[in-house]
């Protein structure tokens, strides 16, 4: 059955307004054919208009990642799509269980096997030239082996890692999070988000919250620049702290179109 589905999705295309360059953060897919890779961003490709594949080509060498973007259409005027994301962290987590540079870890623990997906629906609905997108869902995570020795020896207690990794730590976490992105004048752009995480049953801090103020310039549906700041407040075993000054943002994304996705990239950003 999943497999017939999945070949539907494959088969139909969206309508043509559908696709556009850079949708990253949105209920939108990529066009099909099209493909995009960033410096920190992760590598994006469009099945079709419908099915968006990504993942981290470097990280992958030491924690196998996936995740797939399933766009169900725009009904109503609002754009909806799942993404579903797989990951195997384990060869990343025991390298970094060392003393001395790079060690951020005790040396003496060994992390067990690790499976974690992370389950989430997006809205998308444009205001005018902006755009308001929504997303909730969280992840879930299995031990494929015990810990050696308590748990929370092999926590990470630093922003931005500690509410991602909760599920490896309880078998599951929530998040959901609020952005808005739009055109400044010409060709540069905006984005504001802000996210909220719940951690139950960790050890310590049970909740975090992020924000995200971002500049873009973007001159062509080939290429745009980030830069901005990553706010996070969260609470950790020893106390709650807000991450002062924020943690300093900037990436480059280049996209290509490899098949029929041209015309779809040629419209630009969403009006």
């Amino acid at each position: 059955m999943t497999a017939r589905i999945l070949a539907l999705l494959l088969a139909v295309p969206l309508p043509a307004a559908a696709g556009e360059p850079f949708p990253d953060d949105t209920a939108r897919a990529l066009p099909a054919g099209r493909l995009e890779t960033g410096l920190f961003s992760p590598l994006r490709y469009g099945l079709t208009d419908r099915l968006e594949l990504s993942g981290h080509p470097v990280l992958f060498l030491v924690a196998p990642n996936a995740e797939l973007k399933v766009a169900w259409g725009e009904p109503g005027g609002v754009a909806l799509a799942t993404v579903h994301g797989l990951l195997y962290p384990t060869p990343m987590m025991r390298l970094l269980s060392r003393e001395g540079t790079g060690g951020i870890v005790p040396a003496d623990v060994r992390y067990p096997h690790i499976l974690a997906t992370s389950q989430h629906l997006l809205a998308s609905v444009g205001l005018e030239r902006h755009l308001l997108t929504a997303r909730a869902g969280g992840r879930l995570a299995t031990n494929l082996t015990s810990f050696d020795g308590p748990r929370f020896w092999s926590q990470v207690e630093w922003h931005f890692v500690w509410p991602r990794m909760a599920a490896w730590f309880t078998g599951w976490s929530l998040d959901a999070g609020l952005a808005a992105d739009g055109p400044l004048g010409g060709p540069f752009r905006y984005r504001l988000a802000v996210d909220a995480f719940a951690m139950p049953g960790l050890r310590g801090g049970r909740q975090a919250w992020e924000g995200t103020a971002l500049a873009e310039w973007r001159p062509s549906s080939r290429f745009r620049l980030r830069a901005g700041a990553w706010f996070s407040w969260a609470e950790f075993p020893y106390g709650s702290r807000f991450l002062w000054p924020p943690f300093p943002y900037l990436d480059a994304t280049w996209g290509w179109e490899l098949g029929s996705g041209q015309a779809a990239a040629d419209r630009g950003p969403l009006r």
